[in-house]
């Protein structure tokens, strides 16, 4: 039996499941890098010597969960930016005023999380990146569906020039870039498992994990541009406002986008494994698979869940999402908290394999998913986005449920 979510209140319950389910995705990403110098290999674009369990469950994150829930977060922040807007304009405020103010706060809240706790914060790229997207909100739908479309054909045409230079070039830049990210592993796991203080971590941080980071970001740009304008597309054109209608297509996204996504992962292993070897561009030919299958991934992941909120089972099993995307920001910058804490603060740095850091991974989100059901059944909005919402609009009134003077934008 079908339930068909045409109602605002229900648009906006599959937006807060589908975030609630991206954050926790990102999750399983950014452990391994918060938890061992796993950062400074990827950065450099070359993998570390590992055992056989940590290249196993690397294998698993990078076929279904690098590059695929990144993109996802940005596409809801694109169509999150199309109902914001729409929904000020009509109670007469002026638009582009009231979400620059916004984006200037995101951006100061993701400063603060770059500087203070994680080097991959994303909050900051989202904010510069949404004061760019002020531009699309008068164009038409299609103009940002072709801007998207053509972001990442350039894009990745531009990423697969990398295979035509020559292979001794190639070689000797990996051997420069794995020197380099070993000697800085190796002093980041001493710092971290040093009974260090935070002064001391911050400036090691800073100099080795933020400003390199800061550096290379803009490589990342385009795929979360694009996927922004896909997300203020699907909110222009209303596909969310009656999936019932548009189901069709979520069903072609499904079965379109998985297989093309799944080949593409598969195509991944494939490199990873050696059953191709594609000698020294295989770490080239890695990153472009992984990336590439994370734009389709992304859809059929999008779909996947669309299709199951349609019908009271998926409703049931997805239920646990909502209140965790409710209060996603709370529950992202809390990863970080306690991972900071653990790993760092309790001197666990570097001392787990993955297949442990993800069983950690999983005892996070269980604990978030109670934290966010307890409190949203007793607060309107999580910690963290009530004040984000306060200094946006001022004046917001009590964040309690149940009590009067609430404006809800």
């Amino acid at each position: 039996m079908e339930w068909q979510p045409i109602s605002d209140q229900s648009r906006i319950t599959l937006i807060d499941i589908l975030r609630g389910v991206a954050v926790f995705g990102i999750f399983f990403v950014n452990i391994v890098m918060m938890s061992s110098p796993d950062l400074f290999y990827q950065r450099a674009g070359v993998l570390p010597e590992e055992s056989s369990i940590n290249y196993a469950v690397r294998l698993m994150i990078d076929m279904f969960f690098t590059g695929k829930f990144y993109p996802i977060l940005s596409f809801l922040f694109g169509f999150g930016f199309f109902i914001f807007m729409q929904r000020a304009e009509v109670r007469g405020i002026r638009v582009y005023p009231l979400f620059m103010r916004r984006m200037l706060l995101l951006l100061a809240l993701g400063v603060l999380h770059l500087l203070l706790l994680w080097s991959g914060d994303v909050l900051h790229t989202y904010a510069l990146l949404g004061l760019v997207l002020m531009m699309f909100y008068r164009r038409r739908a299609k103009t940002a569906f072709r801007w998207a479309v053509w972001i990442l054909v350039l894009y990745f045409s531009l990423f697969s020039l990398a295979f035509l230079q020559p292979a001794d070039e190639a070689a000797a830049t990996m051997a420069a870039h794995y020197q380099q990210a070993s000697a800085t592993a190796a002093a980041s796991t001493a710092m971290y498992q040093s009974e260090g203080n935070y002064a001391e971590w911050f400036v090691f941080r800073l100099q080795n994990e933020v400003l390199p980071n800061l550096a290379m970001e803009f490589i990342t740009y385009p795929c979360i541009f694009a996927m922004m304008l896909f997300g203020f597309y699907f909110g222009k054109t209303g596909v969310f406002a009656d999936v019932l209608r548009y189901a069709g297509l979520f069903r072609a996204l499904r079965k379109g986008c998985g297989a093309i996504g799944l080949t593409l992962a598969g195509g991944l292993a494939v490199i990873r494994l050696r059953w191709i070897d594609l000698g020294v561009f295989s770490l080239i030919g890695e990153s472009l698979l992984i990336y590439l299958s994370g734009i389709f991934l992304s859809f059929f992941y999008i779909s996947v869940v669309v299709l199951m909120y349609r019908r009271f089972y998926g409703q049931k099993l997805l239920y646990p999402f909502l209140h965790a995307g409710q209060m996603a920001m709370t529950n992202y910058l809390g990863q970080s908290v306690i991972s900071f804490a653990v790993f760092a603060g309790a001197g666990f740095y570097g001392k787990f394999d993955f297949l442990v850091c993800i069983m950690y991974c999983l005892e996070v989100i269980l604990l978030q998913l109670a934290f966010s059901i307890w409190w949203m059944s007793r607060f309107r909005f999580g910690p963290v986005e009530w004040v984000w919402r306060r200094l946006t609009y001022g004046g917001l009134g009590s964040w309690k449920k149940g009590t009067p003077g609430h404006r809800n934008f």
